[in-house]
């Protein structure tokens, strides 16, 4: 069943189609990282600023660094973090600029989610994550949590039992100049 709905999910992306999925911390929306209209849709469906940023879920460092040039070891090693831990990286290339920051910086997180790793994996690109909720309400963070209005303003909703339990909160933002870690969000 699952392999179903997961390749139904990689269907809707290819598609430049918003899916609802969980994640290793809250229910989030998700589109190709690469398709920009698809990010922008995802700005709308949530009535988000288009000045706050969306970050990039990933299956592996090989795959951040498709995106992102000349990794340090710092920036490996926070994106290798066991918790869920979201790293702001510059150098990006090939992905749209309505992604990137004003400072031209993208976020990126190695997904810990079992399933939504394998869906990367299996969609073989990156895909954005937001929280699954309009601007400025509360996260949703489990399936019941969601937004009537969510749900009707997305293409699929990836809701698969699991025995994975999520931390159920936004994971921990860093940044990293030279050699400083800046914590954005703990």
């Amino acid at each position: 069943m699952a392999s179903v709905e997961l390749s139904l999910a990689v269907q809707h992306l290819k598609k430049g189609n918003i899916i609802a999925c969980p994640t290793e911390t809250i229910w989030g929306l998700s589109c190709i990282a690469s398709n920009e209209q698809s990010v922008n849709r995802i700005f709308e469906i949530k009535n988000r600023p288009h000045h706050k940023s969306l970050i990039v879920l990933v299956s592996n460092i090989k795959m951040v660094q498709q995106y992102a040039k000349d990794l340090t070891s710092l920036e490996k090693k926070h994106l290798k973090n066991d918790s869920p831990t979201t790293v702001v990286l510059n150098k990006i290339h090939n992905l749209p600029n309505s992604l990137l920051a004003k400072d031209q910086t993208l976020a990126f997180r190695i997904v810990k989610h079992p399933l939504i790793s394998e869906l990367i994996k299996k969609l073989g690109e990156p895909i954005v994550s937001t929280s699954a909720n309009l601007s400025g309400e509360s996260s949703a963070r489990k399936f019941e949590e969601l937004s009537p209005v969510i749900l009707d303003r997305v293409d699929y909703t990836l809701n698969l039992p699991s025995s994975f339990t999520p931390t159920f909160k936004p994971s921990k933002i860093v940044k990293i100049i030279g050699e400083k870690v800046k914590i954005i969000r703990s």
